[in-house]
């Protein structure tokens, strides 16, 4: 997710920072939390229920589109 953000950051034209884009109208920030919570909640031995992986999946193919597309361009 952070290489993903890294490589699709647009700047900001009003102070000259970054933002980075949504997924389909979902922030970053929150798809990041998402995850964090469930890499915590792993690390403490509890097992995701269905909708948490389908969600992990979910956001998987998203997130893992720019490293993909890497890998091509590096063959």
């Amino acid at each position: 997710m952070i290489h993903w953000a890294e490589d699709n950051k647009i700047r900001n034209k009003r102070n000259g920072g970054y933002e980075i884009p949504s997924r389909s109208n979902v922030e970053w920030k929150k798809d990041f939390k998402f995850v964090t919570k469930l890499d915590s909640l792993l690390s403490d031995g509890v097992y995701l229920n269905q909708d948490e992986m389908k969600m992990c999946n979910e956001l998987y193919k998203f997130y893992s589109q720019t490293y993909f597309k890497d890998m091509l361009r590096k063959k």
